[in-house]
């Protein structure tokens, strides 16, 4: 409309392989398919090498580039820090972005473990700054049908929830060697890096998980339940 003025956040992308084109193509979008109140402007790029950060940040538009996470989470010309790292950078680059004062945007799984999940949560709680952690499949068209017709009461009470995840990427013949299959840096194997989608999506759809069990097999050990 004629007069009127939508006010910008800065954004600074962490990360610039896949997750992190994949965020910043999205802010990129944006604004062609959603009328929005306050419209993202790509400030700052942040990636370990320091050409191929040089390279994404003109290809995406981003108006400069670092090498240093520590700079793009307290940066002056950023309002808000979306985390496309390792999983092993999201707590101590949320602390430093929340209380910097920074929106804190985090890729999922959240964090390696539920003491660094508590320590994020209480960070940006204690810094009163918006947060979220990055679930896109809930707005899929189809899964918003879902929710709809579930909470319309079309499908009845639901007592099962089923689902897959299936992706076999990491089979692929000399797959190098990434950060996501090192404990260490990840965390956890196929059960944080898709199985925490399938989680998000029970909650989101039917609520609450109030019991777990599980069947564990081993290549060359032994299949246990419990």
């Amino acid at each position: 409309m004629k007069g009127v003025r939508t006010r910008e956040i800065r954004v600074a992308i962490v990360g610039t392989k896949f997750m992190g084109r994949a965020h910043a193509n999205a802010y990129r979008q944006a604004r062609a398919f959603f009328s929005l109140p306050i419209s993202p402007s790509l400030s700052l790029a942040c990636g370990t090498n320091e050409g191929e950060t040089q390279e994404f940040a003109r290809q995406f538009g981003f108006a400069r580039y670092t090498t240093r996470w520590e700079e793009a989470a307290t940066a002056t010309d950023v309002d808000l820090v979306d985390i496309c790292a390792p999983n092993d950078l999201h707590a101590p680059i949320t602390a430093a972005a929340a209380k910097a004062g920074k929106a804190v945007f985090c890729e999922k799984p959240l964090a390696r473990n539920l003491e660094e999940a508590k320590n994020m949560c209480k960070a940006v709680a204690e810094a009163r700054v918006p947060n979220m952690i990055c679930f896109n499949y809930r707005f899929f068209p189809a899964i918003q049908l879902a929710k709809k017709l579930i909470a319309d009461g079309a499908l009845g009470e639901i007592r099962q929830f089923h689902a897959l995840y299936l992706q076999d990427w990491g089979l692929r013949p000399g797959l190098p060697l990434t950060w996501r299959f090192q404990k260490e840096r990840a965390g956890s194997g196929a059960l944080g890096d898709t199985a925490v989608h399938i989680v998000d999506l029970a909650r989101f759809l039917v609520g609450e998980i109030a019991e777990v069990t599980r069947m564990l097999t081993t290549f060359g050990g032994s299949a246990g339940s419990s």
